[in-house]
């Protein structure tokens, strides 16, 4: 592989990240607004199971996100580090919770 076509993959991979990250926020604030709107539209015996499903998803700690893992991919394409947790990582950056 020749500099130029270095050159277009690293442009080609910088795209795919910022892609990925507005899709990873996306997924995210859609889930934020589906939670209480099932409260609210659904009865409480189809609610419930699905708010805690999400709820479990979303907070576990065993479980690991694919669009993290995905993002981290093409951060170590791109020559930047690799993040422990999207939203930790971006709460970081807004100065919203303490680096370590």
């Amino acid at each position: 592989m020749d500099t130029k076509d270095a050159v277009e993959m690293k442009i080609i991979d910088e795209i795919l990240l910022f892609l990925i990250q507005w899709l990873h926020w996306t997924f995210l604030v859609l889930i934020g607004v589906s939670v209480p709107l099932v409260l609210l539209l659904e009865p409480i015996y189809v609610s419930l199971p699905i708010c805690a499903w999400i709820m479990h998803l979303g907070f576990s700690r065993t479980l690991d996100c694919p669009w993290t893992r995905l993002e981290n991919v093409y951060r170590s394409k791109t020559g930047r580090p690799e993040i422990g947790g999207f939203i930790s990582h971006n709460l970081k950056l807004l100065g919203l919770k303490k680096k370590k």
